[in-house]
């Protein structure tokens, strides 16, 4: 935990205006940043205002690395000019497309960068055709997390991801037609790689592994992270729930999934799980801070794989593929429990890539047969 979390911007509740303009002293040493910003959430709020909301897209060079590596689910780039073209390409299919930064939470690296995770409600409207299809102009709310480890005034790798399939939803088409769509397109090898080691990298989780749960006198937020992720995604021990969310918990998740109260958030999980019965989960970032009235904000950067198990009858045909999330969460935990959840991660991503592979697999295949037969 940081002992200048309290003199380091929250965002919670406070409006724009102050937000941009910042009326006090540099809170952190942030060598290499521009002298204006005070600390590692006034610059991620700021330079995102002024690419996204003012659209200015031409600052990516500002405040992007010329090399940037940038994982989603969607795909994988590692260029400042990638992030220029999807920043215009996204805001030509959405040109009224609003950031509201919900909350930044922060941590500062043993090598002098600073690692965000920050958390976006977005409202745009489709007059432009995107990626899911022709415009339909209709207005979306979509949640996104980008993570992102930043040095010297540049970010220097990021982590995306967004809930696109409860996007695509509230434009009016169906996230297994926009899955479809999206995987007429491949991927570059250097995704397919990266995928591939996350699959090898997670498969070596041991899910009988005994789990050493936090005392309330000697109580660790790094151990209560990673005692959720074993018991609930790794060892399924639902009735444990209590352990980890307070009795009126709230839990929101791609696709619209809302809960509310551990009897809702263990039917999300069971039937979110159900899909990829043998899930094996890792923790691969954790960020924390402490807010002004003793609660933590934490951001939980996730990864999961296993084999799909679909419950849409218009997917069986891509069962037994091997299934990836890369994923993010958020949460507010008081009195030593979850109170609030936002999870987020790209369905529709994960579904085209299911659909994707099962069409490589097929090809191959019938490549195999047409050459036996020669």
């Amino acid at each position: 935990m940081h002992k200048k979390d309290s003199i380091v911007t929250q965002v919670y509740w406070q409006p724009l205006e102050k937000l941009l303009n910042p009326q006090r002293a540099k809170s952190q040493a942030l060598p290499g940043f521009d002298e204006e910003f005070v600390d590692i959430v006034d610059y991620i709020i700021r330079i995102t205002h002024r690419i996204w909301e003012r659209k200015n897209i031409g600052l990516c060079y500002r405040y992007y690395a010329d090399i940037c590596p940038v994982f989603t689910l969607g795909g994988y780039s590692e260029s400042v000019e990638s992030v220029v073209q999807n920043t215009l390409k996204t805001i030509a299919s959405f040109p009224d497309r609003s950031l509201i930064g919900e909350d930044v939470i922060w941590r500062e690296n043993d090598d002098g960068s600073y690692y965000s995770s920050h958390l976006i409600t977005s409202i745009m409207t489709n007059t432009g055709d995107s990626e899911f299809g022709k415009a339909t102009n209709k207005t979306g709310r979509v949640t996104t997390i980008a993570d992102c480890i930043c040095s010297e005034n540049k970010i220097v790798k990021e982590w995306l991801v967004r809930d696109n399939s409860f996007l695509v939803m509230q434009l009016g088409i169906d996230p297994i037609d926009a899955a479809i769509n999206a995987a007429k397109v491949p991927h570059v090898s250097a995704f397919l790689d990266w995928q591939q080691s996350e699959i090898e990298r997670i498969s070596q989780v041991k899910h009988r592994d005994e789990v050493l749960l936090c005392r309330e006198d000697n109580w660790c937020i790094e151990s209560f992270i990673h005692s959720w992720a074993q018991i609930i995604f790794n060892q399924k021990q639902f009735s444990q729930l209590s352990l980890f969310y307070g009795l009126t918990a709230s839990q929101q998740w791609p696709g619209g999934r809302m809960s509310t109260g551990i009897a809702q958030i263990s039917g999300n999980f069971i039937q979110w799980l159900a899909q990829c019965p043998d899930a094996k989960m890792t923790v691969d970032h954790i960020a924390t801070v402490k807010m002004e009235d003793g609660s933590i904000d934490v951001a939980v950067r996730w990864s999961l794989a296993g084999h799909f198990n679909p419950r849409n009858p218009r997917l069986k045909p891509v069962a037994g593929q091997q299934f990836f999330v890369l994923a993010a969460s958020h949460f507010y935990i008081k009195n030593q429990r979850i109170m609030k959840e936002i999870t987020v991660f790209d369905e529709l991503a994960l579904y085209s890539n299911l659909i994707r592979q099962a069409q490589v697999e097929l090809e191959l295949s019938s490549a195999q047969e047409n050459n036996q037969h020669a």
